[in-house]
């Protein structure tokens, strides 16, 4: 089966794509959502989170901290490469048994860190998803309901991911048309 990562920077648009690949008939699968998934029930996961950043990681009745974790690395690239190293490996793994289970030709990997993550070894090619700064700023804005700032921090923290080189891109900029590249790239399939 043929894996397409999905990729672009926060709010490209990846989430409306795959909403789009969705409704056509293709399987996605969330990076985000089943991250979240995969730590909650991984006793493993959760031990390796007090050892490498304290018990507040994990509340006593077994919730992750995302509010802690999420202070504990933000800016501290060592922390968050140690995040990384205990979260990624378990995507990957979720990843590969989610995609077996799947009987279909294609399917999709939605995530915002391809090649930081790992997951560019076990894709097959990559649809980046890319819009205007100032677009994406308003959007994530909006949506989060945060200040600029905040989502500037959060932009220059990902800046570090850029498409692979042959990645197919795809403009989310709210004046050309998303679905008819959407439908072409999948009749191209």
């Amino acid at each position: 089966m043929k894996i397409i990562a999905l990729t672009g920077g926060i709010g490209s648009g990846k989430s409306v794509v795959s909403s789009i690949l969705r409704t056509i008939g293709y399987h996605v699968y969330d990076c985000d959502s089943r991250a979240k998934h995969v730590m909650d029930n991984s006793q493993y996961i959760k031990e390796r989170l007090v050892q490498a950043f304290g018990n507040q990681a994990v509340a006593p009745n077994g919730v992750i901290d995302r509010k802690y974790l999420s202070r504990t690395v933000f800016g501290n690239p060592a922390a968050l490469k140690q995040l990384n190293e205990i979260v990624h490996p378990a995507v990957r793994h979720d990843i590969i048994q989610w995609a077996a289970n799947i009987k279909a030709d294609c399917a999709f990997v939605e995530t915002a860190i391809l090649k930081g993550s790992g997951l560019s070894e076990i894709t097959n090619e990559e649809w980046n998803v890319q819009a205007p700064l100032e677009i994406r700023i308003s959007r994530v804005m909006h949506r989060n309901n945060i200040p600029r700032q905040a989502v500037e921090a959060r932009i220059k923290a990902q800046s570090a991911e850029t498409p692979t080189n042959g990645a197919t891109i795809i403009i989310n900029d709210g004046i050309t048309p998303l679905l008819p590249q959407i439908v072409k790239l999948c009749t191209a399939l």
